[in-house]
Protein backbone atom coordinates (compact mmCIF):
# COMPACT_ATOMS: atom_id res chain seq x y z
CA UNK A 1 0.00 0.00 0.00
CA UNK A 2 1.32 3.58 -1.50
CA UNK A 3 1.96 5.83 1.75
CA UNK A 4 0.20 9.41 1.54
CA UNK A 5 2.28 12.12 0.54
CA UNK A 6 3.26 14.28 3.67
CA UNK A 7 1.33 17.36 5.07
CA UNK A 8 2.55 20.48 3.06
CA UNK A 9 -0.39 22.94 3.82
CA UNK A 10 -1.23 23.57 7.32
CA UNK A 11 -3.99 26.57 7.65
CA UNK A 12 -3.80 28.83 10.73
CA UNK A 13 -6.84 31.13 10.95
CA UNK A 14 -5.08 34.58 11.19
CA UNK A 15 -7.35 38.15 11.52
CA UNK A 16 -8.26 40.51 8.28
CA UNK A 17 -7.63 43.46 9.95
CA UNK A 18 -7.79 45.64 12.79
CA UNK A 19 -5.11 45.42 15.34
CA UNK A 20 -4.93 41.71 15.07
CA UNK A 21 -4.30 41.51 11.40
CA UNK A 22 -2.72 38.76 9.84
CA UNK A 23 -2.18 37.33 14.13
CA UNK A 24 -4.32 34.18 14.92
CA UNK A 25 -6.36 35.81 17.89
CA UNK A 26 -6.71 32.77 19.76
CA UNK A 27 -2.76 32.39 20.79
CA UNK A 28 -2.24 36.11 20.82
CA UNK A 29 -5.14 36.61 23.15
CA UNK A 30 -4.84 33.44 25.51
CA UNK A 31 -1.54 34.02 25.61
CA UNK A 32 -1.29 37.60 27.01
CA UNK A 33 -4.05 36.37 29.29
CA UNK A 34 -1.93 33.44 30.90
CA UNK A 35 1.06 35.70 31.20
CA UNK A 36 -0.92 38.36 32.22
CA UNK A 37 -2.57 36.31 35.26
CA UNK A 38 1.12 35.09 35.96
CA UNK A 39 2.07 38.72 36.27
CA UNK A 40 -1.19 40.15 38.63
CA UNK A 41 -0.66 36.78 41.00
CA UNK A 42 2.95 38.29 41.75
CA UNK A 43 2.45 41.06 42.21
CA UNK A 44 -0.46 41.53 44.39
CA UNK A 45 0.60 38.20 46.22
CA UNK A 46 4.02 38.57 45.88
CA UNK A 47 4.99 36.69 49.25
CA UNK A 48 2.01 34.13 48.55
CA UNK A 49 3.13 33.93 45.08
CA UNK A 50 6.74 33.19 46.16
CA UNK A 51 6.52 30.65 48.45
CA UNK A 52 3.51 28.40 45.75
CA UNK A 53 6.33 28.92 43.19
CA UNK A 54 8.99 27.64 45.10
CA UNK A 55 6.88 24.67 46.57
CA UNK A 56 6.06 23.83 42.87
CA UNK A 57 10.39 23.81 42.18
CA UNK A 58 11.38 21.61 45.03
CA UNK A 59 8.31 19.27 44.32
CA UNK A 60 9.87 19.02 40.28
CA UNK A 61 13.34 18.49 41.96
CA UNK A 62 12.20 15.84 43.82
CA UNK A 63 9.64 13.78 41.62
CA UNK A 64 10.63 14.68 37.96
CA UNK A 65 14.28 13.69 38.00
CA UNK A 66 13.86 10.35 36.10
CA UNK A 67 11.66 12.62 33.09
CA UNK A 68 13.90 15.46 32.60
CA UNK A 69 17.01 13.40 32.88
CA UNK A 70 15.27 10.74 30.60
CA UNK A 71 13.57 13.48 28.23
CA UNK A 72 17.25 15.22 27.50
CA UNK A 73 19.18 11.65 26.57
CA UNK A 74 16.04 10.77 24.28
CA UNK A 75 17.02 14.51 22.44
CA UNK A 76 20.59 13.91 22.42
CA UNK A 77 19.58 10.27 20.70
CA UNK A 78 17.33 11.73 17.99
CA UNK A 79 20.02 14.80 17.20
CA UNK A 80 23.02 12.29 16.79
CA UNK A 81 20.93 9.94 15.11
CA UNK A 82 19.64 12.22 12.58
CA UNK A 83 22.96 13.76 11.76
CA UNK A 84 24.56 10.26 11.67
CA UNK A 85 22.78 8.23 9.11
CA UNK A 86 23.80 8.00 6.02
CA UNK A 87 20.61 10.01 4.25
CA UNK A 88 18.84 12.09 6.89
CA UNK A 89 22.11 14.10 7.46
CA UNK A 90 22.32 15.12 3.87
CA UNK A 91 18.89 16.54 4.34
CA UNK A 92 18.67 20.02 3.14
CA UNK A 93 16.77 22.23 4.87
CA UNK A 94 14.85 24.42 2.74
CA UNK A 95 14.74 24.59 -1.36
CA UNK A 96 18.90 23.99 -2.03
CA UNK A 97 19.19 27.67 -2.09
CA UNK A 98 22.11 29.67 -0.55
CA UNK A 99 22.33 30.52 3.58
CA UNK A 100 21.13 33.78 4.13
CA UNK A 101 24.08 34.56 6.74
CA UNK A 102 27.18 33.58 6.37
CA UNK A 103 29.07 31.03 8.77
CA UNK A 104 30.89 33.84 11.07
CA UNK A 105 27.05 35.34 11.75
CA UNK A 106 25.27 32.22 11.67
CA UNK A 107 27.44 31.06 14.71
CA UNK A 108 27.43 34.32 16.25
CA UNK A 109 23.83 34.70 16.42
CA UNK A 110 23.02 30.91 17.63
CA UNK A 111 25.79 31.37 20.35
CA UNK A 112 24.93 34.90 21.59
CA UNK A 113 20.91 33.96 21.64
CA UNK A 114 21.43 30.60 22.79
CA UNK A 115 23.77 30.63 25.93
CA UNK A 116 26.16 33.92 26.06
CA UNK A 117 24.57 35.16 28.90
CA UNK A 118 25.15 31.91 30.95
CA UNK A 119 28.66 31.80 29.89
CA UNK A 120 29.08 35.33 31.88
CA UNK A 121 27.35 34.23 34.82
CA UNK A 122 28.40 30.81 34.81
CA UNK A 123 31.83 29.75 33.59
CA UNK A 124 33.98 30.96 36.31
CA UNK A 125 30.78 30.19 39.00
CA UNK A 126 29.71 27.12 38.49
CA UNK A 127 33.41 25.25 38.26
CA UNK A 128 33.75 27.05 41.80
CA UNK A 129 30.83 25.80 42.87
CA UNK A 130 31.17 22.23 41.94
CA UNK A 131 34.45 22.23 43.21
CA UNK A 132 33.48 22.38 46.34
CA UNK A 133 30.28 20.26 45.59
CA UNK A 134 28.72 17.41 43.63
CA UNK A 135 27.95 13.75 43.82
CA UNK A 136 31.16 12.65 43.87
CA UNK A 137 31.93 14.39 46.93
CA UNK A 138 28.87 13.92 48.33
CA UNK A 139 29.80 9.99 47.76
CA UNK A 140 32.65 10.34 49.05
CA UNK A 141 31.24 12.04 52.03
CA UNK A 142 29.23 9.36 52.74
CA UNK A 143 31.76 6.52 52.05
CA UNK A 144 33.68 8.58 55.10
CA UNK A 145 30.70 9.05 57.43
CA UNK A 146 29.92 5.31 57.07
CA UNK A 147 33.57 4.35 57.38
CA UNK A 148 33.83 6.59 60.70
CA UNK A 149 30.28 5.19 61.97
CA UNK A 150 31.92 1.58 61.57
CA UNK A 151 35.14 2.56 63.71
CA UNK A 152 33.03 3.81 66.31
CA UNK A 153 34.58 8.04 66.15
CA UNK A 154 32.42 10.34 66.54
CA UNK A 155 33.12 13.95 64.98
CA UNK A 156 34.51 16.69 66.81
CA UNK A 157 31.88 19.44 67.73
CA UNK A 158 32.73 22.19 64.60
CA UNK A 159 34.35 19.75 62.37
CA UNK A 160 33.45 17.81 59.46
CA UNK A 161 33.75 14.12 58.43
CA UNK A 162 36.33 14.28 56.25
CA UNK A 163 38.20 16.84 58.40
CA UNK A 164 38.14 14.04 61.36
CA UNK A 165 38.66 11.28 58.72
CA UNK A 166 42.28 12.80 57.36
CA UNK A 167 42.97 13.65 61.36
CA UNK A 168 42.35 10.02 62.30
CA UNK A 169 44.82 8.62 58.67
CA UNK A 170 47.17 10.35 60.06
CA UNK A 171 47.11 9.36 63.19
CA UNK A 172 47.30 5.91 61.79
CA UNK A 173 43.89 4.84 63.50
CA UNK A 174 42.04 4.16 60.33
CA UNK A 175 42.99 3.04 56.78
CA UNK A 176 42.86 5.30 53.83
CA UNK A 177 39.94 4.74 51.38
CA UNK A 178 40.61 4.74 48.10
CA UNK A 179 39.54 7.13 45.20
CA UNK A 180 38.08 9.84 47.54
CA UNK A 181 37.42 13.16 45.97
CA UNK A 182 37.14 15.74 48.48
CA UNK A 183 36.05 19.21 48.17
CA UNK A 184 38.17 22.38 46.89
CA UNK A 185 41.39 20.30 46.53
CA UNK A 186 43.16 18.97 42.87
CA UNK A 187 40.84 15.50 43.87
CA UNK A 188 37.90 16.78 42.77
CA UNK A 189 38.86 18.79 39.52
CA UNK A 190 37.70 16.26 37.08
CA UNK A 191 34.53 15.80 38.55
CA UNK A 192 34.00 19.61 38.57
CA UNK A 193 34.39 19.63 35.02
CA UNK A 194 32.61 16.55 33.96
CA UNK A 195 29.81 17.96 35.48
CA UNK A 196 30.20 21.66 34.25
CA UNK A 197 30.30 20.16 30.52
CA UNK A 198 27.22 17.76 30.97
CA UNK A 199 25.29 20.69 31.87
CA UNK A 200 26.83 23.29 28.96
CA UNK A 201 27.20 20.75 26.58
CA UNK A 202 25.73 18.19 24.52
CA UNK A 203 22.34 18.31 26.47
CA UNK A 204 21.77 21.79 26.52
CA UNK A 205 22.09 22.23 22.55
CA UNK A 206 20.11 19.34 21.82
CA UNK A 207 17.50 20.88 23.00
CA UNK A 208 17.79 23.66 21.37
CA UNK A 209 19.00 22.22 17.85
CA UNK A 210 15.70 19.44 17.84
CA UNK A 211 13.41 22.40 17.89
CA UNK A 212 15.16 24.11 15.32
CA UNK A 213 15.70 21.47 13.08
CA UNK A 214 12.09 20.37 13.51
CA UNK A 215 10.92 23.49 12.61
CA UNK A 216 13.48 23.92 9.91
CA UNK A 217 12.09 20.77 8.48
CA UNK A 218 8.65 21.30 8.33
CA UNK A 219 8.55 24.42 7.64
CA UNK A 220 11.36 25.13 4.85
CA UNK A 221 11.30 21.77 3.40
CA UNK A 222 7.51 20.68 3.84
CA UNK A 223 5.98 24.54 3.15
CA UNK A 224 4.17 24.72 6.63
CA UNK A 225 4.23 27.74 8.91
CA UNK A 226 7.15 28.14 10.83
CA UNK A 227 5.63 27.63 14.37
CA UNK A 228 5.59 25.26 16.59
CA UNK A 229 2.62 23.12 16.12
CA UNK A 230 4.26 22.14 12.71
CA UNK A 231 6.49 20.15 13.96
CA UNK A 232 3.66 17.32 14.68
CA UNK A 233 2.28 17.05 11.26
CA UNK A 234 3.37 13.86 11.25
CA UNK A 235 1.39 12.68 14.25
CA UNK A 236 -1.69 15.12 14.27
CA UNK A 237 -1.81 16.12 10.63
CA UNK A 238 -4.78 18.66 9.76
CA UNK A 239 -6.27 18.82 13.73
CA UNK A 240 -3.17 21.23 14.31
CA UNK A 241 -5.11 23.60 12.16
CA UNK A 242 -7.54 23.88 15.43
CA UNK A 243 -7.57 24.03 18.96
CA UNK A 244 -4.52 21.28 19.27
CA UNK A 245 -2.47 23.92 17.23
CA UNK A 246 -2.93 26.55 19.55
CA UNK A 247 -2.43 24.61 23.04
CA UNK A 248 0.63 23.38 21.53
CA UNK A 249 1.53 27.36 20.02
CA UNK A 250 0.36 28.98 23.61
CA UNK A 251 2.30 26.24 25.71
CA UNK A 252 5.50 27.68 23.40
CA UNK A 253 4.77 30.92 24.00
CA UNK A 254 4.33 31.07 27.36
CA UNK A 255 7.52 28.51 28.08
CA UNK A 256 9.60 31.35 25.93
CA UNK A 257 8.55 34.18 28.12
CA UNK A 258 9.36 32.10 31.41
CA UNK A 259 12.62 30.78 29.99
CA UNK A 260 13.79 34.15 28.70
CA UNK A 261 12.71 36.01 32.05
CA UNK A 262 15.29 33.48 33.85
CA UNK A 263 17.98 34.25 31.55
CA UNK A 264 17.35 37.48 31.35
CA UNK A 265 17.38 37.69 34.97
CA UNK A 266 20.92 35.75 35.74
CA UNK A 267 21.71 38.27 33.47
CA UNK A 268 20.99 41.59 35.62
CA UNK A 269 22.52 40.09 38.23
CA UNK A 270 26.07 39.67 36.86
CA UNK A 271 25.03 42.97 35.17
CA UNK A 272 24.84 44.63 38.43
CA UNK A 273 27.80 42.82 40.36
CA UNK A 274 29.62 44.07 37.29
CA UNK A 275 28.49 47.56 37.97
CA UNK A 276 29.36 47.39 41.62
CA UNK A 277 33.51 46.17 40.77
CA UNK A 278 34.15 49.28 39.47
CA UNK A 279 31.52 52.02 41.06
CA UNK A 280 31.69 50.32 44.73
CA UNK A 281 28.20 52.05 44.66
CA UNK A 282 26.68 50.56 47.71
CA UNK A 283 22.90 50.23 46.96
CA UNK A 284 23.80 48.08 44.03
CA UNK A 285 23.68 45.03 46.31
CA UNK A 286 22.85 43.96 49.34
CA UNK A 287 23.71 41.14 51.69
CA UNK A 288 21.48 37.94 51.60
CA UNK A 289 20.79 35.76 54.67
CA UNK A 290 24.09 33.67 53.94
CA UNK A 291 25.87 37.18 54.00
CA UNK A 292 27.06 37.01 50.79
CA UNK A 293 26.39 40.29 48.99
CA UNK A 294 23.85 39.64 45.74
CA UNK A 295 22.28 42.10 43.67
CA UNK A 296 19.47 44.21 45.27
CA UNK A 297 16.27 43.98 43.68
CA UNK A 298 16.45 47.89 42.91
CA UNK A 299 19.49 47.72 40.82
CA UNK A 300 17.97 44.87 38.33
CA UNK A 301 14.77 46.49 37.92
CA UNK A 302 16.86 49.56 37.19
CA UNK A 303 19.30 47.42 34.53
CA UNK A 304 15.96 45.84 33.92
CA UNK A 305 14.86 48.65 32.49
CA UNK A 306 17.64 49.75 29.88
CA UNK A 307 17.93 46.33 28.99
CA UNK A 308 14.29 46.55 27.44
CA UNK A 309 14.28 49.70 25.82
CA UNK A 310 17.24 48.64 24.07
CA UNK A 311 16.01 45.29 23.20
CA UNK A 312 12.62 47.14 21.99
CA UNK A 313 14.49 49.12 19.62
CA UNK A 314 17.06 46.59 18.05
CA UNK A 315 13.70 44.21 17.87
CA UNK A 316 11.94 46.99 15.86
CA UNK A 317 15.04 47.04 13.39
CA UNK A 318 14.72 43.56 12.26
CA UNK A 319 16.67 39.88 12.27
CA UNK A 320 18.80 41.38 9.75
CA UNK A 321 19.75 44.48 11.15
CA UNK A 322 19.90 45.20 14.77
CA UNK A 323 20.53 41.73 15.87
CA UNK A 324 22.59 40.72 13.44
CA UNK A 325 24.77 43.46 14.51
CA UNK A 326 24.87 43.33 18.42
CA UNK A 327 25.42 39.39 17.67
CA UNK A 328 28.94 39.95 16.02
CA UNK A 329 30.13 42.65 18.23
CA UNK A 330 29.00 40.57 21.46
CA UNK A 331 31.15 37.76 19.28
CA UNK A 332 33.71 39.54 19.01
CA UNK A 333 33.84 40.97 22.98
CA UNK A 334 33.40 37.55 23.62
CA UNK A 335 36.64 36.52 22.31
CA UNK A 336 38.58 39.75 23.70
CA UNK A 337 37.48 38.62 27.10
CA UNK A 338 38.64 35.08 25.83
CA UNK A 339 41.84 36.33 24.44
CA UNK A 340 42.85 38.56 28.07
CA UNK A 341 42.15 35.25 30.08
CA UNK A 342 44.65 32.87 27.27
CA UNK A 343 47.40 35.72 27.88
CA UNK A 344 47.00 36.77 31.51
CA UNK A 345 45.17 33.68 33.02
CA UNK A 346 46.37 30.42 34.32
CA UNK A 347 46.62 29.19 30.70
CA UNK A 348 48.69 25.82 30.54
CA UNK A 349 46.37 25.07 33.83
CA UNK A 350 42.77 25.83 31.70
CA UNK A 351 44.79 23.83 28.57
CA UNK A 352 45.41 20.83 30.89
CA UNK A 353 41.72 20.58 32.26
CA UNK A 354 40.21 21.58 28.75
CA UNK A 355 41.91 17.98 27.08
CA UNK A 356 41.42 16.05 30.01
CA UNK A 357 38.04 17.32 30.87
CA UNK A 358 36.73 16.29 27.44
CA UNK A 359 38.12 13.33 27.32
CA UNK A 360 36.47 12.51 30.76
CA UNK A 361 33.39 13.66 29.68
CA UNK A 362 32.97 11.57 26.10
CA UNK A 363 33.71 8.65 28.01
CA UNK A 364 31.20 8.94 30.94
CA UNK A 365 28.40 10.72 28.86
CA UNK A 366 26.37 7.64 28.53
CA UNK A 367 26.32 7.37 31.91
CA UNK A 368 25.78 10.61 33.31
CA UNK A 369 23.71 11.56 30.58
CA UNK A 370 20.87 8.58 31.93
CA UNK A 371 22.24 8.90 35.38
CA UNK A 372 19.61 9.15 38.08
CA UNK A 373 20.63 9.67 41.42
CA UNK A 374 17.97 8.85 44.46
CA UNK A 375 16.17 11.87 45.90
CA UNK A 376 17.28 10.93 49.34
CA UNK A 377 17.37 14.29 50.90
CA UNK A 378 19.30 16.80 52.43
CA UNK A 379 23.84 15.90 51.50
CA UNK A 380 22.09 13.09 49.27
CA UNK A 381 23.77 13.45 45.19
CA UNK A 382 20.18 13.36 44.37
CA UNK A 383 19.47 16.84 46.14
CA UNK A 384 22.36 17.81 44.27
CA UNK A 385 21.40 16.86 41.36
CA UNK A 386 17.55 18.24 41.63
CA UNK A 387 19.48 21.79 42.53
CA UNK A 388 21.88 21.59 39.13
CA UNK A 389 21.48 19.23 36.51
CA UNK A 390 17.05 19.11 36.69
CA UNK A 391 17.34 23.09 36.99
CA UNK A 392 19.31 23.03 34.17
CA UNK A 393 16.82 20.33 31.83
CA UNK A 394 13.90 22.25 32.99
CA UNK A 395 15.92 25.45 31.68
CA UNK A 396 16.95 24.51 28.23
CA UNK A 397 13.55 23.06 28.03
CA UNK A 398 11.61 25.97 28.77
CA UNK A 399 14.18 28.50 26.62
CA UNK A 400 14.35 25.89 23.57
CA UNK A 401 10.81 27.46 21.70
CA UNK A 402 12.45 30.72 21.61
CA UNK A 403 16.18 29.23 20.71
CA UNK A 404 14.68 26.72 18.20
CA UNK A 405 12.89 29.26 16.18
CA UNK A 406 15.79 31.81 16.01
CA UNK A 407 18.17 29.32 15.40
CA UNK A 408 15.19 27.68 12.31
CA UNK A 409 15.35 31.56 10.90
CA UNK A 410 18.45 31.75 10.71
CA UNK A 411 19.08 28.12 9.40
CA UNK A 412 17.66 27.85 5.60
CA UNK A 413 19.71 25.62 3.39
CA UNK A 414 21.87 24.20 5.96
CA UNK A 415 21.98 20.37 6.02
CA UNK A 416 20.92 18.62 9.30
CA UNK A 417 24.34 17.29 10.06
CA UNK A 418 25.63 21.16 9.46
CA UNK A 419 22.79 22.11 11.60
CA UNK A 420 24.01 19.88 14.38
CA UNK A 421 27.40 20.36 13.84
CA UNK A 422 26.94 24.31 14.03
CA UNK A 423 24.24 24.06 16.52
CA UNK A 424 25.57 21.40 18.90
CA UNK A 425 29.20 20.32 18.62
CA UNK A 426 30.62 23.51 17.52
CA UNK A 427 28.86 26.12 20.68
CA UNK A 428 29.68 23.07 23.16
CA UNK A 429 32.97 22.76 22.68
CA UNK A 430 33.04 26.83 23.25
CA UNK A 431 31.57 26.60 26.23
CA UNK A 432 33.86 24.09 27.54
CA UNK A 433 36.64 26.49 26.45
CA UNK A 434 35.07 29.22 28.51
CA UNK A 435 34.46 27.34 31.39
CA UNK A 436 38.31 25.86 31.35
CA UNK A 437 39.84 29.61 30.57
CA UNK A 438 37.70 31.32 33.02
CA UNK A 439 36.68 28.96 35.37
CA UNK A 440 40.06 27.35 35.08
CA UNK A 441 41.68 30.51 36.15
CA UNK A 442 39.44 31.07 39.09
CA UNK A 443 40.12 27.48 40.06
CA UNK A 444 44.24 27.75 40.07
CA UNK A 445 44.27 30.86 42.05
CA UNK A 446 41.99 29.58 45.33
CA UNK A 447 44.41 26.26 44.80
CA UNK A 448 47.66 27.83 45.04
CA UNK A 449 46.67 30.17 47.68
CA UNK A 450 46.35 33.46 46.03
CA UNK A 451 42.76 34.26 45.74
CA UNK A 452 42.67 33.40 49.98
CA UNK A 453 39.13 32.26 49.82
CA UNK A 454 37.95 35.58 48.58
CA UNK A 455 36.59 33.72 44.89
CA UNK A 456 34.81 31.23 47.16
CA UNK A 457 33.05 34.33 49.16
CA UNK A 458 31.75 35.37 46.19
CA UNK A 459 27.92 35.07 45.30
CA UNK A 460 28.02 32.95 41.54
CA UNK A 461 27.52 35.95 39.19
CA UNK A 462 30.08 37.95 41.40
CA UNK A 463 33.09 34.99 40.96
CA UNK A 464 34.05 36.49 37.52
CA UNK A 465 34.72 39.92 38.73
CA UNK A 466 36.62 38.88 42.07
CA UNK A 467 38.87 36.63 39.74
CA UNK A 468 39.45 39.80 37.71
CA UNK A 469 40.54 41.28 41.01
CA UNK A 470 43.01 39.04 41.91
CA UNK A 471 44.41 37.84 38.55
CA UNK A 472 44.72 41.87 37.25
CA UNK A 473 43.65 44.73 40.56
CA UNK A 474 45.27 47.68 37.87
CA UNK A 475 42.91 46.68 35.00
CA UNK A 476 40.05 45.10 37.25
CA UNK A 477 38.00 48.56 36.56
CA UNK A 478 38.28 48.58 33.06
CA UNK A 479 37.73 44.60 32.28
CA UNK A 480 34.54 44.79 34.22
CA UNK A 481 33.09 47.45 32.11
CA UNK A 482 33.89 46.03 29.30
CA UNK A 483 32.30 42.79 30.60
CA UNK A 484 29.77 45.00 31.40
CA UNK A 485 29.24 46.31 27.93
CA UNK A 486 29.50 42.52 26.84
CA UNK A 487 26.84 41.08 29.19
CA UNK A 488 24.32 44.34 27.90
CA UNK A 489 24.74 43.32 24.06
CA UNK A 490 24.06 39.69 24.97
CA UNK A 491 20.67 40.64 27.04
CA UNK A 492 19.61 42.87 24.65
CA UNK A 493 20.09 40.30 22.04
CA UNK A 494 18.22 37.41 23.59
CA UNK A 495 15.31 39.47 24.49
CA UNK A 496 15.13 41.34 20.73
CA UNK A 497 14.98 38.01 19.74
CA UNK A 498 12.57 36.63 22.02
CA UNK A 499 10.59 39.25 21.11
CA UNK A 500 10.30 38.35 17.67
CA UNK A 501 9.87 34.53 18.51
CA UNK A 502 6.53 35.25 20.26
CA UNK A 503 5.22 37.20 17.33
CA UNK A 504 5.91 34.68 15.08
CA UNK A 505 4.48 31.82 17.00
CA UNK A 506 1.31 35.09 17.47
CA UNK A 507 1.01 35.37 13.33
CA UNK A 508 1.03 31.67 12.63
CA UNK A 509 4.32 31.41 11.99
CA UNK A 510 4.53 34.87 9.60
CA UNK A 511 7.65 36.81 10.53
CA UNK A 512 6.58 40.06 8.70
CA UNK A 513 2.75 40.33 10.40
CA UNK A 514 4.14 41.84 13.30
CA UNK A 515 4.21 45.69 13.65
CA UNK A 516 6.40 48.04 16.20
CA UNK A 517 3.03 48.33 18.42
CA UNK A 518 3.19 44.58 18.59
CA UNK A 519 6.90 44.57 18.94
CA UNK A 520 6.41 47.42 21.56
CA UNK A 521 3.73 45.82 24.00
CA UNK A 522 5.49 42.36 24.06
CA UNK A 523 8.25 44.09 25.12
CA UNK A 524 6.23 45.59 27.95
CA UNK A 525 4.96 41.89 28.78
CA UNK A 526 8.28 40.74 29.13
CA UNK A 527 9.75 43.32 31.38
CA UNK A 528 6.77 43.03 33.55
CA UNK A 529 6.86 39.35 33.83
CA UNK A 530 10.47 40.27 35.02
CA UNK A 531 9.63 43.20 37.50
CA UNK A 532 6.51 41.27 39.29
CA UNK A 533 9.21 38.03 39.42
CA UNK A 534 11.90 39.82 40.82
CA UNK A 535 9.58 41.25 43.58
CA UNK A 536 7.94 38.24 44.12
CA UNK A 537 11.04 36.34 45.26
CA UNK A 538 13.86 38.10 42.94
CA UNK A 539 15.34 35.06 40.76
CA UNK A 540 14.66 32.51 43.29
CA UNK A 541 10.76 33.47 41.95
CA UNK A 542 11.74 33.98 38.47
CA UNK A 543 13.69 30.28 38.29
CA UNK A 544 10.45 28.47 39.75
CA UNK A 545 8.23 30.08 36.95
CA UNK A 546 10.77 28.81 34.47
CA UNK A 547 10.72 25.42 35.87
CA UNK A 548 6.78 25.18 36.29
CA UNK A 549 6.46 26.15 32.58
CA UNK A 550 8.67 23.92 31.23
CA UNK A 551 6.87 20.78 32.42
CA UNK A 552 4.34 21.34 29.54
CA UNK A 553 6.50 22.01 26.82
CA UNK A 554 8.82 19.26 27.29
CA UNK A 555 6.02 17.19 26.48
CA UNK A 556 5.42 18.97 23.20
CA UNK A 557 9.30 18.17 22.96
CA UNK A 558 9.49 14.55 23.36
CA UNK A 559 6.62 14.47 20.37
CA UNK A 560 8.21 16.43 18.03
CA UNK A 561 11.55 14.22 18.66
CA UNK A 562 8.88 10.99 17.49
CA UNK A 563 7.41 13.43 14.81
CA UNK A 564 10.56 13.94 13.11
CA UNK A 565 11.72 10.52 13.16
CA UNK A 566 8.44 9.35 11.86
CA UNK A 567 8.92 12.21 9.15
CA UNK A 568 12.13 10.83 8.27
CA UNK A 569 11.46 7.38 8.08
CA UNK A 570 8.67 7.84 5.74
CA UNK A 571 10.73 10.23 3.30
CA UNK A 572 12.84 6.95 3.03
CA UNK A 573 10.21 4.42 2.42
CA UNK A 574 8.68 6.68 -0.52
CA UNK A 575 11.59 7.24 -2.18
CA UNK A 576 12.38 3.34 -2.19
CA UNK A 577 8.35 2.70 -3.21
CA UNK A 578 9.09 5.60 -6.50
Amino acid sequence: MALQPPLTNLPIATSNSGFYSNFNKIVALASKIVIAMIVIWAALFPEKAGAILGSMKSWSFSNLNYYYTWSVAFFVVVCLVIAIHPRWGKTVLGDGGKPEFSNFSWFSMMFGAGIGIGMLGYATGEPMWHIGDNPLIRMSTMDVQAALDAAGIAIAEGSSAMATYTAQVEAGNMSAIPGLVEAKTESAITSTYRYSFLHWGLGAWACYALVGIALAFFSYSRGLPLTIRSTLAPLFGRTLSGPIGHIVDITAVVATILGISQTIGLGLESFSAGLYNFTKIEWLMTTNSDGVLVASTGSMLLALAVVMVCSTLSALSGVGKGIKWLSNLNMLLSFSLLAFFAIFGSTMFALKILGLGIVDYIIHLPAITFQVFPADGAGSPGEWQGWWSIFYWAWWIAFAPFVGIFLARISKNRTIREFVVGSIVAPSFMCFLWFALLGGTAIDLELNGAANGSIFAKSLTAQLYETINVLMPQAAAVLSILIVILLLTYLVTSADSAVLVVNTINAGGSQEAATKHHIIIWGLILTAVIAALLLAGGLDAIQSAMIVGAIPFSFIMILMGMSLLKALIRDDMRNKNS
